[in-house]
């Protein structure tokens, strides 16, 4: 169900441990035909491509006009202060630190529409336990009736500017990788302070592309006051719930309104009453016309990641080592957070927008690996390799600079799968768990305890840790968390003998992996209610008491447990770290040689959650064997869904339309399917017509097309997609939203 980018937030974490790299280019947009004919059995056409606004023109402009493109390249983006351009009506959505989504301008006053996932946080926000708001949906009548959303904000894309020259021409040829990278950030530090000039409105970027091949600037004005107008209800918002997530058919009323606020003289400020709705330098205009199989979509968004030209080795790595403890990691969590739901109803809406967010990153995982293996995707990546390779040493000049590129990959690769998965595994069970983190409360006083000669702790020193412990304690629920550490060690279990931390061999003796996990199983339920980590009075005693100073002075296993954790996520993270060191220059050389290996004239970049356009067309698929779906869901396919329990409750007031009270055809289209290529980040991503004009606003993407964000596969990829007429049909039937409806000039 989700498409943004902080369902992937906690990957992300990892990343800012760790020193990572930049992913690679991406193949020009293949030549494809105007119009497609439904013949479910042809293979679909390739219409990957995530692309900087500055680069569609040329050929890559004119085979869009060929598709249905009807705009001049300046209407797409236009860096002039005088000219606004599609791009000034589009902007990204941040929630918190953790990445976000995308909506769009829908009226000259700072109306947006995104997705209700996208909202979901500040919707979960402004609700409590006698007014939910996920429940019942929200509808502000006025403009003071408007809710402000804590920790959102809005960023609006006002250029994008390649500065890789600027950046270049500062580095010495000879300069080694430390150093390049010293006089990078520096250049890229004094372009970004000129640009702003003072301006706190204005958020500068230098992101690299193709690895860190290309630099380019991007120039967002930034909104710091958003509020809440209008949302629909779960039932419509997240019809088909986590059951229907990736999956289509799909039937969901995935939208939700916000709007932009500003200060009266027209400055971005944080929430004050006396703020004003912001007006935009350009607004989409809705358009209601049918739409058809063949027809050319249009989306613009910020997608947040993809790997699509990293190497074999890479995907092997991920293939055998990230997915699949990433997968049991977010099991265990999510786990923990439904059992968190399922014993108190405050905490069930407080966790909320954290269990759909884990659920749709768990369902992701889940897509990958099978997508992997269904496709072959590390044989199909090995392939492409050998190809480079020979076109490599087929040219002695070509020889001297990328010969080399293979090896050190496979080098660095090597070095990862010395301790990737314990890394990853360590890393996420001390992010998920409080008991694990609680802890590290104890680390300094255990190493006290252990010697004599220790800085000495104070009374003052142990109460403040004991009130530290106690407020833990008191706030956590322990049989979800007792329940979550027991799968996260049992995950630890399924590693490779070689690879298990060493707590699974100090209190454990079997080394068969489904014994080890039945006796961690019976290791946590005894330990349940005797640890300093679970039990207030049996922390007190230790803390507060006379301690003997031997190795034996502190044994308390589920704290021994938690330090060995850590140690062993430290010890992992110093070894795995090494690799980067082979692996930065030769992906950057890497990518290099794919780009000059493809000969198109335009590559596009890997995703990084910077403006780019994608296009293509309403297009179904064939997911099996005698399988084809239709690219359109219909309002009598929702209700033959209807159970009336959740997830599958129909409002009652949407169930007992007649077929002439819908549509003139007599048919309501709900969502449909198009080879718009997005990841991440794309949730409300508006889906544009030839001219510019919204039709739909993305959501989604299917499970069988999970596996693009790594390996491409046309026939299996596309984008779920809401139809602006069900929105609309929503809005003006069930809801009476009439100011909105006239406001969007849609009344």
């Amino acid at each position: 169900m989700k498409l943004t980018y902080r369902g992937f937030f906690f990957f992300g974490l990892l990343a800012s441990v760790l020193t990572g790299c930049s992913a690679t280019g991406q193949e020009m947009l293949q030549d494809t035909p105007a119009r497609y004919t439904v013949q479910p059995d042809a293979p679909s056409p390739d219409h990957s491509g995530m692309w900087l606004l500055p680069q569609v023109d040329g050929a890559l402009y004119e085979q869009m006009t060929e598709m249905g493109l009807n705009l001049p390249p300046e209407e797409l983006y236009n860096d002039q202060i005088d000219n606004s351009s599609l791009n000034h009506a589009v902007l990204r959505i941040n929630v918190g630190e953790g990445g976000g989504g995308t909506g769009s301008f829908v009226s000259g006053e700072g109306l947006i529409l995104t997705n209700h996932h996208v909202a979901y946080d500040g919707i979960a926000g402004v609700s409590g336990t006698e007014q939910n708001y996920l429940q019942t949906g929200f509808y502000a009548e006025n403009y003071r009736d408007e809710l402000p959303l804590t920790n959102y904000s809005l960023y609006i894309p006002i250029e994008q500017t390649e500065v890789t020259g600027q950046i270049e021409s500062a580095i010495p040829k000879n300069a080694g990788n430390r150093l390049r990278a010293e006089i990078k950030a520096t250049v890229s530090s004094e372009i970004i302070e000129a640009r702003r000039d003072g301006n706190e409105d204005l958020m500068v970027e230098i992101n690299d592309f193709w690895s860190g091949n290309r630099q380019f600037m991007s120039v967002y004005k930034i909104i710091r006051d958003v509020r809440l107008v209008y949302a629909p209800e779960q039932a419509i918002g997240k019809f088909g719930g986590d059951i229907d997530n990736w999956m289509w058919p799909r039937h969901t009323g995935d939208y939700a309104f916000l709007r932009a606020y500003v200060s009266e003289d027209g400055v971005s400020a944080p929430y004050q009453p006396g703020n004003v709705p912001y007006t935009p330098e350009r607004h989409l205009k809705v358009n209601e016309r049918a739409l058809s199989p063949g027809d050319f979509t249009m989306t613009l968004g910020f997608p947040g990641s993809t790997y699509r030209f990293e190497s074999s080795p890479a995907f092997s790595f991920y293939q055998d080592q990230q997915f699949p403890v990433l997968y049991s990691a977010f099991k265990a969590y999510l786990n923990g957070l439904e059992m968190q739901a399922a014993n108190n109803p405050e905490t069930a809406a407080s966790n909320a927008a954290e269990r759909a967010s884990i659920a749709n990153a768990l369902k992701y995982y889940e897509g990958l690996i099978e997508g992997f293996q269904d496709y072959d995707v590390v044989s199909r990546k090995i392939a492409e390799d050998q190809e480079f390779v020979r076109w490599a040493e087929s040219d002695s000049l070509r020889k001297s600079e990328f010969g080399r590129v293979m090896p050190q990959l496979e080098q660095a690769y090597q070095i990862a799968r010395q301790s990737g998965d314990v890394l990853y595994l360590t890393f996420y069970s001390l992010q998920f768990s409080n008991l694990l983190q609680m802890g590290s409360l104890f680390n300094d006083f255990y190493e006290y305890s252990q010697a004599p000669d220790s800085v000495f702790y104070s009374s003052d020193e142990r109460q403040q840790l004991y009130d530290q412990v106690r407020t833990w304690q008191a706030a956590i629920d322990m049989e979800a968390e007792l329940l979550m550490l027991t799968e996260m060690l049992q995950a630890m279990a399924e590693l490779p003998e070689e690879r298990r931390p060493l707590i699974l061999y100090r209190f454990f003796g079997s080394p068969e992996s489904e014994t080890l996990k039945q006796e961690i199983q019976k290791f946590i339920t005894r330990q349940a209610s005797g640890s300093v980590l679970t039990d207030t009075t049996i922390a007190a005693s230790w803390i507060f008491s006379e301690l003997q100073f031997s190795d034996e002075a502190f044994t308390d296993s589920l704290y021994l447990v938690s330090r060995d954790i850590f140690e062993t996520f430290e010890l992992s993270r110093e070894n795995y770290s090494q690799h980067f060191q082979y692996l930065q220059p030769a992906q950057k050389r890497y990518a290099e040689g794919m780009i000059q290996m493809t000969g198109a004239p335009s590559v596009y970049a890997d995703a990084n959650f910077t403006l780019r356009l994608s296009a293509g067309q309403i297009m179904g698929y064939v997911p099996a064997d005698g399988v084809y779906y239709t690219p359109f869901t219909t309002y009598s396919g929702m209700l033959a869904k209807h159970t009336g329990d959740s997830p599958f409750d129909v409002p009652e007031q949407l169930q007992y339309f007649s077929d002439s009270e819908l549509t003139a055809d007599s048919s309501m289209y709900l969502n449909f399917l198009s080879t718009n290529d997005i990841t991440g980040g794309n949730s409300g991503s508006p889906v544009l017509d030839g001219n510019g004009e919204l039709i739909g606003l993305a959501f989604d993407g299917n499970i069988e097309g999970i596996v693009s964000d790594y390996y491409v596969v046309p026939d299996a990829a596309r984008t779920i997609s809401v139809d602006i007429r069900y929105i609309l049909f929503v809005m003006r039937h069930i809801h009476q939203t009439e100011r909105l409806l006239l406001e969007m000039e849609a009344g």
